[in-house]
Order: structure tokens, then C-alpha cells, then sequence
């Protein structure tokens, strides 16, 4: 009887552990946003904070995307939308940013410079490619506000 009983925990654990896959609400944490996606398209909920950026999802299929950032830090921080073949992390700095009009770089859109606790928005039509999600404020690409993020043909 008691080795029934043992196994009956094992099994209402398991089934506990397999309901806690993958969220894309608590991606980000408890104060990711929620967007809704555009007609045809998908949303991405991302949060910047210092040094860090997180998105619920890295990979979509190409269309109009709705991206719903919030601000969790202390300072402001900007969204920016890069297109490019340059490993994550690694574009070519000039002093304490990058040129979003630089060779092998391109920016479909941003969320410009906005404040802590303020949440922001804007859809951007994407096609297939490597994108990067970055904060290009000064200093903060280099202390690693960025993720890459990617774009598949539908």
C-alpha cells in the first residue's frame, strides 16, 4: 500500500511538472506586457532593464509584428529593431554605440528613448532575416542589451 501511494505522488508531481511548459506570458517575468497581435501578424512582449532584454519569443514567421516593450529600469532605455548578419553582440561599435545606417546594418523600427514604468508600442512589418533587439543608448549595447532575434519565410 505505501509503494501505491509513493507512486501516486510521483505521478501527480509529474503531471504538475509537464502543465509548467513553456509560457510566453512569464517570459519576461510577471510585468511582461501584453500586447495583441496586429491583423496577420504576431505580437512579441519584451521588457528592457539594465543591461538586459528579454522577448517572449526569438523566432516568428514574417508579417506584421507587434512588439509591446516595457521599461523595468531605472533610466531610460530605447527598442531598437536591427536587421543583421552580425552574431549577437557583435556589432562593430563606434565609441559607445553603433550606426544604425552602417554597413551590414539596417533598422526597420524602434521604440525611441522612453521612460521607467512606461510601457510602449509599435508594429513593424518584418521580412525573413537575423534580427538583433537592442537598446543603443550609449554604453548599454555594449553592456549586453541585446538579443538576437529571428525571422522565418511563412
Amino acid at each position: 500500500m505505501r509503494r501505491a501511494a509513493v507512486w501516486a505522488s510521483v505521478l501527480l508531481i509529474g503531471a504538475g511538472i509537464a502543465a509548467c511548459g513553456e509560457d510566453r506570458n512569464d517570459a519576461g517575468g510577471p510585468f511582461t506586457p501584453h500586447g495583441t497581435p496586429p491583423p496577420g501578424g504576431v505580437a512579441v512582449n519584451a521588457t528592457v532593464r539594465e543591461w538586459r532584454i528579454t522577448a517572449d519569443i526569438q523566432k516568428i514567421d514574417a508579417g506584421p509584428v507587434k512588439f509591446t516593450t516595457a521599461n523595468l529600469g531605472t533610466i531610460e532605455h530605447e527598442f531598437v529593431i536591427v536587421r543583421t548578419d552580425y552574431p549577437d553582440g557583435g556589432i562593430p561599435l563606434e565609441g559607445n554605440t553603433f550606426s544604425e545606417d552602417a554597413p551590414g546594418v539596417s533598422s526597420p523600427g524602434e521604440i525611441s528613448e522612453f521612460a521607467p514604468g512606461d510601457v510602449e508600442a509599435t508594429i513593424i512589418p518584418l521580412g525573413p532575416g537575423h534580427y538583433q533587439l537592442v537598446c543603443n543608448i550609449p554604453t548599454h549595447y555594449h553592456h549586453g542589451m541585446h538579443i538576437p532575434f529571428e525571422v522565418v519565410s511563412t
